[in-house]
C-alpha cells in the first residue's frame, strides 16, 4: 500500500474516536495511557517524518502538521506527544546514518522523546561527549526508547551539541503537575555523567540551520530545513487543533444555553454572535498562516533551495502569531461561556487551559519572535 498524505489523513480520522475516548484518562494519569500511545504507534503516526531509509514514510511536514492538528482535536495530549516526538524523529534525519540505524534499524519504532533546548551540559571527550544535567518538558518520555537532549558547552554555557541517549540511561523525575496538557507526561529527565558516542551527536548550530551533510543522504530534501523553524511551526499546529476543538465546543454549548434571568437563547444574543465570529476568524487566520509556511516548506523541499535566515524568522513569527491568535480566540470564547465553564468537567475549560499551556512554549514566544522578525526585515543588526 502506498503511504501518502491521504492515507495518513484516513488513518488519523480512524483512530481519533479511540483517542477521544481516552483523553480524560490520559489527563488523570498525567501521561498518555498505553492504549492511546499504542494506537498512534500502530497507525504509523510517528513514522510520518521518519527517514525512509530506516522504515519511515518521509512525508512532507504538511502531512505531519495536518495529522497533529487532527489528533489534537480528539485528544490534545496525544496530538502534543505526536508533535514533539514527530519533530525528534524528523531531527534524526540530520544525524549520521549509524545513529539512524541504531534508533530505527530492523523495523524498530524508535520513539524519541526529549528536549531541544540546551538545558544540560556536555564535555567533549575521546570518541564522544559526557553529558550531565536536568532537562524539563520531555513529553511522552514514559513511552520513549530514546531521548534527544540539547547541551551547552560546560565551559562557556553556549549551545553546543544535541545528543541522543537511551532512555534507560537517564533518571526520570515526575515534576508534571501543571495547568494544562496534563496527559502529555512532560516530565524531567536527569543525566549523571552519561557517555554519548560521537555518531549520536550533532552540532546544535548545524541542526538548527538545517545544514547537516547527512540531510543530503535521503530520497527527499525534507531534512534540509531549520530544526528551529520546524519545531516552532509544529507547536502551533498542536495549539491550532485544540483551538478548533474549543470552537466546536463553544458553538455546541451556545446553541443550548439560555440566560438564567430571562430564559432568552444565548444563540440569539448579538454580542455572543460577535464573539463567535471573531474567534472563528482568528482560528481560521491561524490556520492560513500555518499553511502558508507549510507551502513554503514544500516549495523548498521540491526545489532544494537553501533555507536562509529570512525563511527561519518568518516561519517562527508566523507560528508564534498563529498560536497567539488561537490563545486570543480561546480567551474570547471562555469569557462568553458563563459561570458553569469553570467546573472541571467543562470541555471548553480544558481546551482553554491546554491552549494557554501550549502557547507558552519557548519556540513560539510572541515577543522575541516578533522582535527578531522585525529586525531582520528592517536590516537592524542583532
Amino acid at each position: 500500500m502506498q503511504i501518502d498524505h491521504d492515507e495518513i489523513m484516513r488513518r488519523a480520522a480512524a483512530i481519533s474516536p479511540t483517542l477521544a475516548k481516552h483523553a480524560r484518562e490520559c489527563d488523570a494519569a498525567r501521561k498518555l495511557i498505553a492504549e492511546s500511545m499504542a494506537t498512534m504507534v500502530t497507525a504509523g503516526m510517528f513514522r510520518i517524518p521518519q527517514p525512509r531509509r530506516v522504515g519511515g514514510y518521509e512525508l512532507s511536514l504538511r502531512t505531519l502538521a495536518d495529522a497533529i492538528t487532527g489528533l489534537s482535536q480528539a485528544c490534545p495530549s496525544s496530538g502534543w506527544v505526536l508533535m514533539v516526538m514527530g519533530a525528534h524523529h524528523w531531527c534524526m534525519g540530520s544525524f549520521a546514518r549509524a545513529a539512524q540505524d541504531e534508533v530505527f534499524g530492523d523495523g524498530r519504532d524508535g520513539l524519541v522523546a526529549g528536549t531541544l533546548s540546551s538545558q544540560g551540559v556536555a564535555n567533549k571527550v575521546d570518541n564522544g561527549f559526557r553529558v550531565d544535567g536536568r532537562w524539563q518538558f520531555c513529553s511522552g518520555v514514559d513511552h520513549a526508547d530514546w531521548v534527544i537532549l540539547g547541551c551547552a558547552d560546560a565551559a562557556t554555557h553556549a549551545p553546543m551539541v544535541h545528543v541522543v541517549v537511551p532512555r534507560s540511561e537517564l533518571e526520570l523525575d515526575d515534576t508534571w503537575h501543571v495547568m494544562g496538557l496534563h496527559g502529555t507526561g512532560s516530565k524531567d529527565v536527569v543525566a549523571h555523567d552519561v557517555f554519548v558516542p560521537a555518531h549520536r551527536a550533532i552540532e546544535t548550530r548545524i541542526l538548527f540551520r538545517g545544514t547537516s551533510p547527512h540531510a543530503a543522504n535521503h530520497a527527499t530534501n525534507l531534512y534540509r530545513l531549520s530544526a528551529e523553524a520546524m519545531l516552532s511551526l509544529s507547536v502551533s499546529t498542536a495549539v491550532l487543533g485544540s483551538a478548533k476543538f474549543a470552537l466546536a465546543q463553544f458553538i455546541e454549548r451556545t446553541k443550548e444555553r439560555r440566560v438564567i434571568l430571562t430564559g432568552a437563547r444565548k444563540a440569539e444574543h448579538g454580542p455572543t454572535q460577535v464573539r463567535l465570529a471573531e474567534a472563528a476568524a482568528e482560528i481560521h487566520s491561524a490556520d492560513l498562516l500555518i499553511h502558508d509556511t507549510l507551502r513554503e516548506f514544500d516549495r523548498l523541499m521540491a526545489t532544494g533551495e537553501a533555507f536562509d535566515n529570512l525563511h527561519r524568522v518568518r516561519a517562527k513569527w508566523q507560528a508564534a502569531y498563529a498560536a497567539e491568535l488561537c490563545r486570543r480566540a480561546a480567551t474570547r470564547m471562555f469569557s462568553a461561556s458563563g459561570a458553569h465553564v469553570v467546573y472541571a468537567p467543562s470541555a471548553l475549560q480544558a481546551a482553554f487551559r491546554n491552549i494557554n499551556v501550549g502557547a507558552q512554549h519557548a519556540s513560539i514566544d510572541f515577543d522575541s519572535s516578533a522582535e527578531i522578525y522585525a529586525r531582520v526585515r528592517l536590516g537592524v543588526s542583532s
